[in-house]
């Protein structure tokens, strides 16, 4: 026998939640997994150690059934013998907002910690490609390496260890799976098996290991770990193969430690891996179930810059809130980002599920957000209100002054009425021309309507009218109350720039004009250049499943705009002008065999565009009332000028992209599947020029493509029936999931809505995309409140400002600490350009600390009166402070 390697087994499994089975239907295996592991690592010596996943969601599973398993469970952990952490669940990577994958982990290596031990690596195991955010994350949780393996390649690593570059100045040690997370699921129970295993895995892995530290992955997907293990590496010693039992901290530093003896110069490799030479990363699965996408970007906006921050003003006023109640929902926010569910690569029954969880979010999140405004009418003085008076409450969960309109919604006793701030000024507002739909459960009466109302608006007693008003008046990261004084009238009207003109409208930064074919023509008077075929709706057939979009045979684009649309002026005031675009069309009824089919059915299309007073963006609302199987619709915006790269918003800054992937490896070499340029974006993406700023800015939708250097495109909509499919066009071979039919994704006979708009700009104006997009996806929280005490109550102000944040960074999280009475906000300077002396203020009595992310203090912040400094942010990077 040849020279041999060291060789290291890492025992292991990969734990779908839910993927082919719900999450009850895999607890059942769940349980006979860990009671088995269990008495593996209790009663077997030479069973070193095991490696859960590097996560702990599947283990609060498995205790709900078993909670008396914790203790046992717990010394294994001490004893380091239990590997879990640092994840909660095993995330994707890149459709969930920072804020969502640092809770994640947070929370994640906080509970294996309070059982013993949280493994000090990141884990990446099955991921469908890498975030170049991921060894930043990583490095602020405190992780001293990671193992990945989707959408790396051999041409860009060399060897499997390298250093990964994240944001700022981070470089953490990295290691590549070699051939996969699951290549070795377990060892046969014959040991000649074993040695011809051997020998046909070491050559393949020599060659990925320079310093002979080779790794085999003993495990998989649900793979139960083999009773014989142990046996055969003992077996596999005395036959003068070099091996051991590990883990991967302990892999990590041995493999570091040889590296550096033979002095190693590691590659360095920075920026988002998205190869599909080893394995498939699935362009597709960003745009599938795009209902869902659409309410989990919502909702983890709403927790972290709605919820959190409300709970946070209320607090600093005596309130309270348990972060653990918070942190139950952060959790079913988690459980939705799981890989395969926020994918939506799965069976029908999985998508039901993660459709309840968006119920008990929406349920959730409204009485969150409810109870803070409970909170002020029981304890703001309301002493000097006359009985013809009620409250409107508004909070601004932003550190900074708004200049937008909030929505409120109400349902009042009379429909003359005068809103005034304490001291009698008058607060102009808009009514609105059309009544926006609200949902009908309780939970909803509690919080934005009063449920006992509702049913006097159908017997024509009281009315439901909704209105805008100008927020500039609101202070930051606060509220104010306004009086609604009933049976008064005013002559006081809100004023704006907007003027509307022949099917168009303009204000002091805009000109639109909707042309015959629905297309906008838009001039930024900022800078006197005009844009054509703004908003070009494109239909087109989907051969693909629930991982891929894969072109049909022979299929021709639609221009949806080649039917004229109905046009009608829905809105029209100096503060907004509403227009609503109607286009009903013919397309192809379903794919049959790679073809789009004869048979047309209808496809009606609504968007609503809106220019508002003293604002850089133009808004749509779309909505698609889908009727046709197989197929995608997309709307797509020409810049004026052209550029080989975008850029877009990704969680902790921008992330520049090629129009075009030119180094991939083909199918004909090799390739798992054709990487499509289909990306995924935050919040914004824009051509990498530096010329004018025209950018798409999303409230939902977050899949995009350039065509040509020039047009923008946003997938609205990705109809698909099945959960895999074999012999796609740009992925030939086996199908991904079970070759069996998922009806929900087709979206059939679904009404599917998605919110953006378009930001025009100077070249300078980076910033102010950013905050528009900020401002965009957090808009103010109303409430009408008529069944208040009239009392003075706790004496409470009707106004309150708790923080202010310096302009050029933006609020990542404000939170009650994870553990004591602290607050913790976090900042975030997703510029390109370092800044110096962040300003944020606070109260003059506060104590602030810098903090880790895992929020452990490690150096004051002079608070001078109310202000505190902080001497500089690297580009794309965030700080946590402690306010004590």
């Amino acid at each position: 026998m040849s020279h041999l390697n060291n060789i290291h087994f890492i025992p292991h499994v990969h734990w779908d939640r839910e993927w082919l089975r719900s999450t009850d239907a895999s607890r059942i295996k769940l349980c006979y997994y860990f009671d088995r592991l269990i008495d593996m690592l209790e009663n077997d010596p030479q069973m070193k150690c095991f490696t859960f996943d590097g996560q702990t969601a599947a283990l609060e599973d498995y205790l709900a059934i078993k909670p008396f398993q914790k203790e046992r469970i717990a010394r294994l952990v001490k004893a380091q013998k239990l590997f879990i952490g640092p994840w909660y669940v095993q995330p994707d990577m890149i459709i969930p907002s920072g804020e969502a994958l640092l809770r994640n982990l947070i929370i994640g290596s906080q509970y294996a910690k309070s059982l013993g031990h949280c493994m000090q690596v990141g884990w990446v195991p099955d991921a469908f490609g890498q975030n170049k955010v991921t060894p930043y994350l990583f490095k602020q949780i405190g992780m001293k390496g990671i193992f990945a393996w989707r959408g790396f390649d051999y041409d860009t690593l060399e060897d499997s260890l390298f250093l990964w570059k994240g944001n700022g100045d981070t470089v953490l040690p990295s290691v590549h799976f070699a051939l996969g997370y699951g290549h070795y699921r377990g060892f046969p129970e014959n040991y000649e098996d074993v040695k011809k295993d051997m020998e046909n895995f070491l050559p393949k892995l020599k060659e990925r290991y320079k310093d002979g530290e080779i790794l085999f992955m003993l495990g998989s997907d649900y793979a139960f770990p083999r009773r014989h293990s142990s046996q055969m590496i003992e077996k596999l010693k005395n036959d003068q193969y070099p091996c051991q039992m590990t883990n991967p901290e302990e892999y990590l530093d041995t493999i570091l430690k040889t590296a550096k003896q033979n002095n190693h110069e590691l590659t360095v490799y920075e920026g988002e891996a998205r190869s599909a030479a080893l394995g498939r990363i699935h362009a597709g699965i960003t745009s599938t179930r795009i209902d869902i996408k659409n309410a989990m970007r919502y909702y983890e906006t709403l927790m972290a810059k709605v919820v959190e921050p409300m709970i946070s003003i209320t607090r600093s006023l005596g309130g309270y809130c348990d972060q653990e109640l918070v942190n139950y929902f952060w959790k079913i926010i988690f459980k939705n980002q799981f890989h395969d569910s926020i994918y939506s690569s799965s069976p029908d029954s999985i998508n039901h599920t993660v459709e309840n969880r968006l119920l008990n979010l929406r349920h959730g999140l409204n009485e969150l957000i409810w109870m803070n405004f409970r909170f002020l009418a029981e304890k703001v003085d309301l002493s000097e209100l006359q009985d013809n008076e009620d409250i409107l409450v508004l909070f601004n969960t932003l550190p900074y002054a708004r200049q937008d309109y909030a929505f409120v919604s109400m349902i009042v006793k009379d429909k003359d009425f005068v809103l005034k701030r304490q001291d009698g000024t008058i607060v102009p507002y808009q009514l609105m021309n059309e009544i926006k739909e609200t949902c009908h459960d309780i939970e909803y009466y509690n919080g934005m309507e009063n449920f006992h109302d509702s049913g006097e608006v159908l017997e024509g007693t009281k009315f439901k009218i909704q209105l805008k008003i100008d927020t500039s008046f609101l202070p930051a990261m606060g509220y104010e109350i306004l009086k609604v004084c009933f049976k008064e009238k005013t002559e006081k009207t809100l004023q704006g720039d907007v003027v509307i003109t022949d099917c168009g409208a303009k204000n002091k930064y805009l000109s639109m004009n909707i042309e015959e074919d629905g297309t906008l023509t838009v001039t930024n008077q900022l800078t006197g250049e005009t844009y054509h075929r703004l908003h070009t709706l494109v239909e087109k057939g989907d051969d693909g499943d629930e991982y891929n979009y894969s072109p049909c045979i022979d299929d021709k684009e639609i221009r949806i705009n080649d039917t004229k649309p109905t046009v009608e002026l829905i809105e029209a005031s100096s503060i907004e002008a509403k227009y609503r675009l109607t286009f009903n069309v013919k397309v192809p009824e379903k794919v049959v065999n790679h073809h789009r089919s004869d048979e047309k059915v209808a496809l009606c299309i609504v968007t609503d565009i809106s220019l508002k007073a003293n604002s850089q963006t133009i808004d749509f609302e779309t909505t698609i009332d889908n009727h046709s199987c197989d197929h995608i619709v997309r709307v797509t915006f020409d810049d004026i000028y052209t550029s080989h790269q975008n850029c877009s918003q990704d969680q902790f800054g921008t992330i520049i992209r090629d129009n075009v992937i030119t180094n991939q490896k083909g199918l004909d070499n090799g390739a798992t599947e054709f990487v499509l340029p289909i990306y995924a974006m935050q919040r914004f993406v824009k051509l990498n020029h530096d010329k004018s700023i025209m950018a798409m800015i999303s409230r939902g939708p977050l899949e995009y493509e350039v065509e040509d250097n020039q047009k923008i495109c946003l997938t609205l909509l990705r109809s698909v029936g099945k959960f895999g499919k074999a012999d796609l066009l740009i992925r030939p071979g086996r199908s991904s999931g079970y070759r069996m039919d998922t009806p929900s994704s087709q979206l059939l006979d679904k009404k599917i809505t998605s919110e953006y708009s378009l930001f025009f700009g100077e070249s300078h104006q980076m910033s102010m995309l950013v905050r528009n997009a900020e401002v965009l996806n957090t808009p103010v929280q109303s409430r009408y409140l008529n069944d208040i005490s009239r009392q003075q109550n706790q004496n409470l102000a009707w106004r309150y400002e708790n923080i202010d944040l310096d302009s050029r960074v933006e609020l990542m999280a404000y939170k009650k600490a994870e553990s004591g009475q602290a607050s913790v906000i976090r900042i975030l300077n997703n510029r390109n350009e370092d800044i110096e002396n962040v300003i944020l203020s606070i109260d003059a009595d506060k104590k602030c600390y810098l903090a880790t992310a895992q929020e452990e203090k490690q150096e004051e912040l002079i608070n001078k009166d109310g202000k505190i400094c902080i001497k500089s942010m690297m580009s794309n990077t965030f700080i946590t402070v402690i306010i004590e």
